[in-house]
C-alpha cells in the first residue's frame, strides 16, 4: 500500500549486508508483522534503510522519508524491532521525538512488547537511554574490535586479507571456505583451503623482493625491472593463489605487476619485519625481515628522489642500446637497435641514422670485455669507496629543510619577510636537500658489481643477472664507441668498436671514509 494511506508501518534497518540478499530487514520486517498482530493492527507500509549505518553519517533515505510522513500527517504508529534499528545518535532521536510529539505518533517496541509514551518524560528517557545504549554498546564492541586486531598486529599475528606478497608458509591445515556466499543456502558450494603461516616467509618471493631492492639501488630502472618480472614469469599473489578480482561485483582480468605495486611491497614496513597497525608502525622486529630496515629506507629515499625519471617511455631490449655511442658523429649521439631491410636487428645512430654493427653480435663482444674484465682478481678495485654517514640524520635534516622551505613561504604571507629574503632562504634549502640526495645515493646505493666481488665464476654470476643490472654495469665500467663498418661485410665487429675504461667517481668532499 503506498505511504500516503498509511497508518501503521514499520521501520528496518541493518548496518552492513555483505550478500546483498537483504535478508537481514526481510527477517526484522516479519518480526514486527507479529508485533502488529499482538496489538490487533497490520502494518500497511514499510521503510526500509539496508546495508546502512545509523551512525555513518550517511543519509538514510527511507528514514528521511518517514520522517516527511509522519509531519504530513499520513503515520498514526510506527513499530520497529528494537530501538536502535531507529536511532543510534541522541541528536537523531530528540528531533525524532519533537516530531513525533507534535504529529501525534505513536511507537512500538517489538523486543520490549511495548509501547514508548513519548508524552511523558519518564517514556522519552527511556528512548534515549535506549538509543545511548545501543550507541554504548556498538561503540564498545568496536573498541574492542579494534584493540584486538592492534593487540593481534603487536603479537605479530596477521589480521586476515589478501596474502601480502613474499609471506604465507603452507601449515598443512585446511579451513572450509564458501565460494558462492550469495546464492541461496541449498545452493552454496563449499571448499577446503590450505591455513597459511604469514609471520614466516615465502622464500621464492622473499627472493624476488631482494632482488628487485638490489636492481633498484644499483641503479636499474624501474621499468627494466619490470620487464625482467615479465621475462621471467614472476606472478602475482591473485596469479599464484588462484585469485578471482573483482572491481564494483565483476569480474576483471588480472593486469599483472606495475611500478605502484613493486614500490609499495619494497617500502612497506612489514616488508623490513614490522608489525603495522592502521598504517602506523605498533612493534618493530615483529616477524623475520625480507630486507633489513636500512635498505628499506635506501630505498624510500630513492623513491623520494625527484630527479628519477618517473615518465612511461620505452625499455631497452638490448644491452647497448642508448648507451654505445656512435663513433662518427663522436659528438655523444647515442645508438639504439632498430631492423634492417632483412629484417635483422642492428645498432643505428640515432642522429644521422648511421648504420652500425648488428646488435646481437656487438652485445654478445660487449658480454664477452665485461666478463674478462670481472674474471680478475683486482675486481674489489671497481667497488665504490665505503663511506660512513648518518644516513638517518641526513634524511631527518630533508624533513627539516621541507619544514623550512613552507615557513619561509607562510612568512611572507604573514609580511614578516619580503620575497627576496624567502626566495634565498627556499634556494639555500634546496640546494643544501640536494646536497644531502647526493651522499645518500652514494652511501645507500648498491654497486651492480657487488655480486662479483665473492664470485668464483663471473661467467655464471653474469648470466644470472637481469638485463637491467648488465646495462648499469656497461655504463659504470666503459664508455664504448661504434664506428660505422660501411661497405665492408663480415667485419669482425671488435674491429669497429673502441671501449675505454671510465675512470671510478671519488668520495664526496668533506665526507669521513670508513677504514
Amino acid at each position: 500500500m503506498s505511504p500516503a494511506t498509511a497508518a501503521i508501518v514499520d521501520y528496518c534497518r541493518i548496518s552492513y549486508d555483505k550478500r546483498g540478499d537483504a535478508e537481514g530487514v526481510e527477517t526484522q520486517h516479519l518480526e514486527n508483522i507479529e508485533s502488529a498482530e499482538e496489538l490487533g493492527e497490520e502494518i500497511t507500509a514499510t521503510y526500509v534503510d539496508n546495508d546502512l549505518s545509523a551512525f555513518s553519517g550517511v543519509e538514510r533515505p527511507d528514514y528521511q522519508r518517514l520522517l516527511s510522513d509522519m509531519a504530513a500527517g499520513k503515520v498514526r504508529l510506527i513499530i520497529v524491532r528494537h530501538a536502535d534499528r531507529l536511532h543510534r545518535d541522541v541528536e537523531e532521536v530528540t528531533q525524532f521525538i519533537k516530531v513525533a510529539r507534535a504529529c501525534k505518533v505513536k511507537l512500538y517496541s517489538g523486543m520490549k512488547g511495548s509501547f514508548y509514551n513519548l508524552e511523558k518524560a519518564a517514556g522519552r528517557k527511556e528512548l534515549v537511554a535506549d538509543t545511548l545504549s545501543a550507541s554504548y554498546e556498538s561503540d564498545h564492541r568496536g573498541e574492542r574490535v579494534s584493540d584486538a586486531r592492534k593487540r593481534q598486529a603487536r603479537n605479530g599475528a596477521y589480521g586476515g586479507g589478501v596474502r601480502p606478497y613474499g609471506w604465507g608458509v603452507d601449515t598443512g591445515r585446511v579451513r572450509s571456505v564458501c565460494v558462492n556466499p550469495k546464492a541461496p543456502i541449498s545452493e552454496r558450494r563449499y571448499e577446503d583451503r590450505p591455513v597459511l603461516d604469514m609471520t614466516r616467509h615465502r622464500e621464492d618471493e622473499a627472493a624476488e623482493i631482494r632482488r628487485w631492492a638490489k636492481d633498484l639501488l644499483a641503479g636499474v630502472p624501474t621499468d627494466q625491472v619490470l620487464r625482467d618480472m615479465a621475462r621471467r614469469g614472476v606472478q602475482t599473489v591473485s596469479q599464484t593463489d588462484g585469485r578471482t578480482l573483482k572491481r564494483h561485483g565483476k569480474v576483471i582480468e588480472a593486469q599483472g605487476w606495475t611500478a605502484r605495486t613493486v614500490k609499495q611491497i619494497l617500502t612497506h614496513p612489514r616488508t623490513s619485519g614490522h608489525a603495522v597497525y592502521q598504517g602506523k608502525i605498533i612493534r618493530r622486529d615483529a616477524y623475520p625481515a625480507i630486507i633489513p630496515e636500512d635498505t628499506r629506507q635506501a630505498l624510500i629515499t630513492l623513491f623520494a628522489d625527484p630527479s628519477r625519471k618517473t615518465s612511461p617511455g620505452n625499455t631497452p631490449k638490448w644491452l647497448g642500446s642508448l648507451i654505445v655511442l656512435c663513433g662518427r658523429c663522436d659528438d655523444g649521439t647515442v645508438a639504439s637497435v632498430r631492423r634492417n631491410s632483412r629484417g635483422e636487428p642492428v645498432y643505428r645512430c640515432r642522429s644521422k641514422d648511421h648504420s652500425l654493427p648488428k646488435a646481437e653480435e656487438l652485445d654478445a663482444y660487449l658480454a664477452r670485455v665485461l666478463i674478462k674484465r670481472l674474471s680478475r682478481e683486482d675486481v674489489h678495485d671497481l667497488l665504490p669507496v665505503n663511506v660512513d654517514v648518518d644516513a638517518a640524520a641526513l634524511r631527518e635534516e630533508i624533513v627539516t629543510l621541507n619544514q623550512a622551505k613552507k615557513n619561509a613561504a607562510r612568512k611572507v604571507t604573514l609580511r614578516k619577510w619580503d620575497e627576496e629574503t624567502a626566495d634565498e632562504a627556499i634556494a639555500t634549502a634546496m640546494a643544501r636537500i640536494e646536497e644531502i640526495r647526493q651522499i645518500l645515493r652514494q652511501v645507500t646505493s648498491d654497486s651492480p658489481l657487488a655480486e662479483f666481488a665473492t664470485s668464483d665464476d663471473a661467467q655464471r654470476t653474469w648470466d644470472g643477472l637481469s638485463l637491467g643490472r648488465k646495462r648499469e654495469i656497461l655504463k659504470l665500467l666503459v664508455t664504448v664507441k661504434v664506428i660505422p663498418p660501411g661497405r665492408r661485410r663480415n667485419v669482425p665487429v671488435e674491429e669497429c668498436v673502441t671501449i675505454s675504461p671510465n675512470t671510478p667517481t671519488p668520495p664526496q668532499p668533506g665526507m669521513p671514509v670508513a677504514a
